[in-house]
């Protein structure tokens, strides 16, 4: 955890009175990481007893030794359905999952679904230590505790309470810290069976959120709709853009460099000629292009989307376009910079086996990104992601502050908060840029370090403009 509130915060009276928080966060997140692994567990266990209790040796028992198959029966049978057993808790296969789906409509619980409710509560406990105002807010504290409490008229009634005072951008702001860990929690205690599954992968950390937690709308299935080969076209940036790019290479230079190019639809690659005198390149991704939901660009609202979910999208497949009409030659080494969509379409290429064996990708930054559940084909890739915790896109994967889970150990991360609470100004690349500068030397100059081969002059600069699929008139 790094940041800037977390050491002025009225919470964080004195260094010990800190100490002492971090360590009660630890605890918690570790409780609750036990707990995860527990409520796996039991489910495991679950669907083992639903098995046995359907298999046809046990179910044959009943004709050929009425009594013990009886007796054999009846204690399966209990186990996955008393409260003194496994709770309501048939799983695995077609009729165990029909029972499951069955059961959970009429509000019937699982032990394992009660234990990963209770981790997710503890999580939520852990990320309000850093963030007091989910407790010290009565609307906010109104919200949580009723979703916790399984009070779903209540919980209601203060959602509409907070948007009608706050609004839904504001209202997203504050949750954004929780966001995950409320909607699984949600999910996991409401009587919907489309959304527990996505409710179990927030909960255990497993995959990234499959389908919406709200209602059990696939996300795959939306991805889907974002089709395209991924297409460029080479332009040239107007004079006044064309003197604000940087011409030294470092992580600051490359980020204002996405913010001149701004959310329009454009990339940017860039030669630099490292300290060892060897030329390397980076690709320079920004986030996604305002406009309509569904246009001909990867970077519109789809496509970001899509981005996320899937290994392969348009976006990401128009950057492959891109590097290749550069010129790069094969072999040679590429960092991969990218803020909002164009982090989680950066890891895609750093992921991408036939990418990877083509060019060298030794670095890849993602900034304000939902990546946890991207992962390098090279393990010799560097990743770094650094995340606003009130920035609610890097939680679209379900997993944020609260995160309880090591899911990259191996990653430098940087999870922070700053004063600015309010979405989208905290998602803004500019102001992810001026945290780096003003609040977050140290995880600067870290990322900056390990940028080192990048860190000289700029030789050549080229400007792409992306699409779906090939224009009609190029």
């Amino acid at each position: 955890m790094s940041g800037g509130e977390a050491s002025e915060s009225p919470h964080h009276s004195g260094v010990h009175g800190k100490a002492d928080q971090v360590r009660a966060a630890k605890l918690l997140r570790s409780a609750a990481r036990e707990l995860a692994d527990i409520g796996v567990a039991v489910q495991e266990a679950s669907v083992h007893v639903t098995a046995a209790l359907t298999d046809g040796a046990v179910l044959g028992s009943l004709l050929r030794a009425p009594a013990g198959g009886y007796r054999t029966h009846r204690a399966l049978l209990r186990a996955v359905t008393n409260r003194k057993g496994l709770g309501y808790a048939v799983a695995g296969g077609r009729l165990g999952g029909l029972a499951a789906r069955l059961g959970g409509m009429v509000g019937a619980e699982s032990v394992a679904v009660l234990i990963l409710a209770t981790s997710l509560r503890l999580r939520i406990t852990a990320v309000t230590l850093d963030h007091p105002e989910l407790a010290d807010d009565p609307l906010l504290s109104r919200l949580i505790e009723a979703v916790s409490a399984d009070r779903d008229v209540e919980s209601l009634r203060a959602l509409r309470a907070l948007l009608k005072d706050r609004g839904a951008v504001r209202t997203l702001s504050e949750l954004a810290p929780v966001f995950g860990e409320v909607l699984a929690l949600r999910a996991l205690l409401d009587e919907n069976p489309l959304n527990d599954t996505t409710a179990w992968l927030i909960a255990t950390g497993k995959g990234y959120a499959s389908a919406d937690p709200i209602i059990g709308m696939s996300n795959r299935a939306i991805a889907a709709l974002d089709r395209g080969e991924g297409a460029v076209r080479r332009l040239e940036l107007d004079s006044g853009e064309a003197a604000r790019l940087r011409s030294e290479g470092s992580l600051l230079d490359f980020l204002l460099n996405i913010a001149v190019i701004g959310t329009t639809g454009r990339i940017l690659i860039q030669s630099v000629t490292g300290p060892d005198g060897v030329t390397r390149h980076v690709v320079q991704a920004p986030g996604m292009r305002p406009g309509r939901p569904d246009n001909d660009s990867p970077q519109d609202l789809l496509g970001a989307f899509s981005s996320v979910v899937l290994d392969s999208s348009p976006y990401s497949r128009a950057l492959i376009k891109a590097i290749d009409d550069f010129g790069v030659p094969r072999g040679d080494e590429i960092a991969l910079i990218g803020h909002s969509a164009g982090g989680a379409a950066i890891m895609n290429l750093a992921q991408d086996t036939e990418f990877c064996a083509r060019y060298t990708v030794t670095h890849a930054v993602a900034v304000g990104s939902p990546i946890d559940f991207k992962k390098p084909v090279d393990p010799r890739t560097w990743v770094a992601s650094v995340t606003n915790q009130h920035d609610i896109i890097p939680t679209l994967d379900g997993q944020g502050a609260g995160n309880c889970f090591d899911l990259h150990p191996d990653w430098y991360v940087v999870d922070y908060f700053d004063s600015t609470h309010l979405f989208p100004i905290c998602h803004g690349i500019e102001h992810y840029t001026a945290n780096l500068a003003n609040d977050l030397p140290e995880a600067r100059d870290r990322i900056d370090r390990r940028l080192t081969p990048y860190r000289g002059t700029v030789t050549r600069s080229q400007a792409y403009l992306l699409f779906d699929r090939v224009p009609d008139r190029m």
